[in-house]
């Protein structure tokens, strides 16, 4: 170990450091302390945190003995070798996941005593959401990364993952028909293409077929066959999405259910009799679960028991990490949560979409947030139903903006 050059400043700073951890009064002017102090720097070759850490160690051990003057000589000329396990490496959003757990912890620790439960939860969530929102600020959004292995390539899933996103993969890549139901712009199309994307197969889409040749094709006035997506995705693999299949009409249901039973098809001529390609899959969406309309989407029809029974039903709602991610705004996406259960609640028709989200998040930056609420929010309610809409909302300055709307 080589003798280090005397710095009077960082000696005094360490016995202060010192001083505040054990609760004592030792003299950074005593030249015998800064002494002792030195050769605690020699120990630690210098390293200032070093240092530190071994000041920090003997005193949570020897809380009594940190306190006499002996205690203060015994930990700065300790020569036992800190023996300290490697850290495990932790992925960005294992970090992040972390710190938050650890700092809700300690507010819990802190709170617990109160006597109101309330003023608990309330601090609690202010807190989290402020550290939610510093740590976008600083740190950018995590988006939970998702890789498959196809025939030895690996294929990553870009954007947000829907937290349905694994089952609806587990069920196509197994070959079994999927039907997702949710409310509008709850993502059930971008779940099908990230589960095409993760297979590493092609993505054909056809939305609500109400004449059976936009399904099967057609021969034209020249006798040339005209194909169709569904004919791609049959013939040549891939993923075939029926976007609103409770908006079809029954007689293409009969054929889709067809041609997943038998794994062929007769397609006009000249086309004829095809096998399925072994790649084909097949997956539905709707706003409703195929027992008929409802209140909100009156445009659906009932689907027949054969047609359910061929498909799995995943229900996709919102999700509220993607609305996170969205908003890049904790509290905008709190808020638009916030005005969709409040609208269900009064009974008055609202989509709160992801896009709507996206489209608030922007253009708040660019105009007043009346305005901004106004054109992509609220977009032409009645006054009287964005008054009851308002009743129902916590104080905010979104609420303040919105009674200016109305």
């Amino acid at each position: 170990m080589t003798s280090l050059d005397r710095n009077s400043s960082l000696e005094e700073m360490l016995i202060k450091f010192y001083n505040m951890q054990a609760g004592t009064a030792f003299r950074s002017g005593n030249d015998a302390n800064k002494d002792i102090i030195h050769h605690l720097l020699e120990l630690c070759d210098g390293d200032v945190a070093k240092a530190k850490k071994r000041i920090i160690t003997y005193v949570k051990a020897n809380d009594k003995l940190a306190k006499e003057a002996f205690g203060f000589k015994e930990c700065c000329e300790s020569c036992e070798a800190e023996v300290t396990a490697p850290a495990p490496v932790m992925s960005g959003e294992q970090q992040v996941s972390n710190s938050l757990g650890i700092l809700e912890k300690a507010l819990i620790e802190v709170l617990k005593n109160q006597s109101i439960p309330k003023i608990e939860q309330d601090i609690k969530s202010e807190c989290v959401g402020l550290l939610q929102d510093f740590i976008k600020k600083e740190y950018g959004t995590i988006e939970r990364k998702v890789v498959t292995i196809i025939n030895g390539e690996h294929k990553q899933v870009e954007g947000f993952v829907h937290e349905k996103f694994d089952t609806v993969l587990k069920f196509v890549a197994n070959d079994e028909p999927v039907f997702l139901t949710g409310p509008a712009g709850s993502g059930k199309n971008f779940i099908c293409k990230q589960v095409a994307d993760a297979l590493g197969l092609n993505f054909y889409f056809t939305n609500a077929v109400t004449q059976e040749y936009k399904l099967t094709g057609f021969t034209d006035a020249n006798g040339r066959y005209q194909e169709t997506q569904f004919y791609k995705a049959f013939t040549q693999g891939g993923v075939f999405m029926l976007d609103e299949m409770d908006a079809s009409i029954p007689e293409v249901l009969v054929i889709l259910n067809a041609a997943i039973a038998n794994r062929y098809f007769d397609f006009p001529a000249p086309i004829g009799y095809v096998q399925a390609h072994p790649d084909f899959r097949v997956i539905a969406a709707g706003n409703t679960t195929g027992h008929g309309a409802d209140y909100e989407y009156v445009g659906r029809n009932q689907l027949d028991g054969a047609s359910l029974d061929r498909f799995a039903i995943v229900p996709i709602d919102y999700s509220v990490e993607i609305e996170n991610g969205m908003a890049c705004d904790i509290e905008l996406a709190d808020f638009c949560r916030e005005f969709r259960r409040a609208s269900a609640k009064v009974g008055v028709q609202v989509i709160v979409s992801y896009r709507a989200i996206q489209r608030l998040a922007k253009m708040v930056n660019l105009l007043d947030l009346p305005e901004a609420l106004s054109t992509c929010l609220v977009k032409g309610l009645e006054k009287d139903d964005l008054n009851i809409i308002c009743n129902e909302l916590q104080d905010s300055k979104y609420k303040r903006a919105l009674k200016k709307i109305a």
